[in-house]
């Protein structure tokens, strides 16, 4: 694994959300696999709240695992370059966020923290080929706060990869986020939210 990118605006009612323009193509940014944190089956993962900002939120989408990389890669190949799905949640400093969007800078400090990108066990393409037609929910303090389907993306997962891989390598084992559907929000200190798409189910309780 190299890196983790993400794709963002890849839900229509998500950017309507955020009071965003609709873009031509889905925003790409980049988190270092220093910040991941990743579960197994059914555990919970405590997780830090940054001092930095007094608006963390939660974003909850699909995530790929790649078995293959390249560079500029047709549909096909990038189709053949997934291995496997997951769930998981792209943590954003949304105070720090707008004031970036605000000011034209760039959002890596406002994604890129500890514990800013987590992900959960995965499941094989190949056994789990129809999981675009699959909800994924995520729930906070028991209540729905998220939920969507693959199958409502902007752009599908395979069309992502081979977006991404237009503007730098992909290698093996790279993770990509594939953006997140509408209803996002904060989170404080001692909420518990759980995270669940298909055979996957795991919770994360932010400290």
């Amino acid at each position: 694994m190299d890196k983790i990118v993400c794709v963002g605006k890849n839900y229509l009612e998500h950017a309507k959300e955020l009071g965003d323009a609709v873009p031509d193509k889905p925003v790409i940014f980049i988190k270092p696999k220093s910040i991941l944190r990743a579960a197994i089956d059914h555990e919970e993962l405590s997780l830090i709240i940054p001092q930095s900002s007094s608006s963390l939120h939660f974003e909850a989408e699909l995530v790929l695992r790649l078995d293959k990389g390249g560079y500029q890669l047709d549909l096909k190949e990038a189709e053949k370059a997934i291995g496997a799905v997951s769930i998981g949640l792209d943590m954003t400093l949304r105070d720090l966020q707008a004031k970036q969007k605000k000011d034209g800078h760039p959002w890596t400090t406002s994604k890129v923290f500890p514990d800013s990108a987590i992900v959960g066990p995965w499941l094989r393409i190949s056994e789990f080929p129809n999981y675009l037609e699959e909800k994924f929910t995520f729930s906070l303090e028991d209540k729905v706060k998220q939920e969507g389907y693959g199958k409502n993306m902007l752009l599908s997962p395979i069309e992502c990869v081979s977006y991404i891989s237009k503007f730098f390598p992909l290698v093996a084992g790279d993770l990509i986020f594939t953006g997140t559907p509408a209803g996002v929000g904060p989170v404080v200190s001692g909420q518990r939210g759980v995270l669940s798409f298909g055979a996957i189910r795991y919770s994360v309780l932010w400290t």
